[in-house]
């Protein structure tokens, strides 16, 4: 019986290994890159939420997450010109944890069901700063992320 754990425990231990060194190896050749929480504030109509924000390693897309209803809403933001924000539909990252992405952004217009869309932003008002992105939504709810 002891034989047949130390073997388990070294076949997990290799997979394990073999796990991190094939993400390791496909973030240094650049076809994946990390989310990464970010410290900021989501707020809905001026009132703040628990909502929480993701960005990736460039700092070029942002996941913003707001939790001011039943279920979570995620809209992807591309922070270089011209911005455009993205509704993720029911897809949502993890609140606390950074997660690795192949190539494509986590989401994108053509593989989100439009039928699984809450509340979509609309793009005409998008308003960034420095350090802030500001829009609203269909059901005209202004959604401001600040970091």
């Amino acid at each position: 019986m002891n034989n047949l754990l130390r073997v388990l425990g070294r076949i997990v231990v290799v997979a394990l290994l073999v796990a991190a060194v094939t993400v390791a190896y496909s973030a240094w050749r650049g076809n994946m890159s990390w989310y990464f929480r970010v410290n900021g504030q989501v707020a809905v109509d001026g009132h703040e939420t628990t909502g929480y924000l993701h960005a990736n390693t460039d700092k070029t897309l942002l996941l913003l997450t707001r939790t001011d209803e039943a279920r979570p809403e995620t809209y992807l933001v591309s922070l270089a010109q011209p911005t455009t924000v993205i509704d993720c539909g029911e897809w949502h990252p993890v609140r606390f944890l950074p997660f690795p992405v192949r190539e494509n952004p986590p989401c994108t217009a053509s593989t989100v069901d439009p039928g699984k869309v809450h509340d979509p932003p609309v793009s005409v008002n998008i308003t960034t700063g420095r350090n802030f992105v500001e829009f609203s939504t269909k059901s005209g709810k202004k959604v401001r992320a600040q970091w």
